[in-house]
């Protein structure tokens, strides 16, 4: 019953992103007036479906760093390990974009198969970047048990006692 009701909410969660982003893109084509003058207000509404965008993903992965382990996970470190991913795939992606866009001659090696390899490339990518947000998780959970300040045990060998001859 529970992978449908996560599916249910994720489904819900980008209904709502959906709906949120649509009422930024109305706001951006109004205009408001100040001091006698129209400005658009085009550039903040770009802004604002962008940030709107990120914190869905922030949440899209959290939720998915606190469904899938068998233990529990605190909601904080759900949250810093999909804060992490997020920011770590949206750098990645616009260096991708930069990439495929300026300096990538990849259409010319691969003809056909250019957006196949680029959906793979991306996916790999994705894929490394979903577990170092986990585990950045394991990190702070980690930190959660052992405490930062703990001072080590030394090693130790011991020799074993000599025994006595019979």
């Amino acid at each position: 019953m529970m992978p449908y009701l996560f599916i249910i909410f994720l489904g819900l969660g980008l209904l709502v992103t959906t709906v949120v982003s649509g009422i930024f893109q109305f706001v951006g084509t109004q205009n408001i007036t100040l001091l006698g003058r129209p400005h658009s207000l085009g550039p903040l509404a770009g802004l604002l479906i962008y940030l709107s965008g990120v914190t869905g993903e922030i949440l899209l992965l959290s939720s998915i760093y606190l469904v899938m382990p068998v233990g529990r996970l605190s909601l904080r470190h759900a949250l810093n390990g999909g804060a992490t991913a997020a920011v770590l795939w949206e750098i990645t992606r616009h260096i991708l974009v930069w990439y495929y866009t300026s300096m990538s001659q990849i259409e010319v090696v691969y003809g056909s198969l250019t957006t196949s390899i680029a959906v793979l490339l991306s996916v790999e990518i994705g894929a490394l970047v979903f577990l170092l947000g986990a585990q950045v998780i394991a990190e702070y959970e980690r930190i959660a048990y052992e405490p930062i300040l703990a001072v080590p045990q030394p090693m130790r060998t011991e020799t074993p006692a000599p025994q006595a001859a019979h």
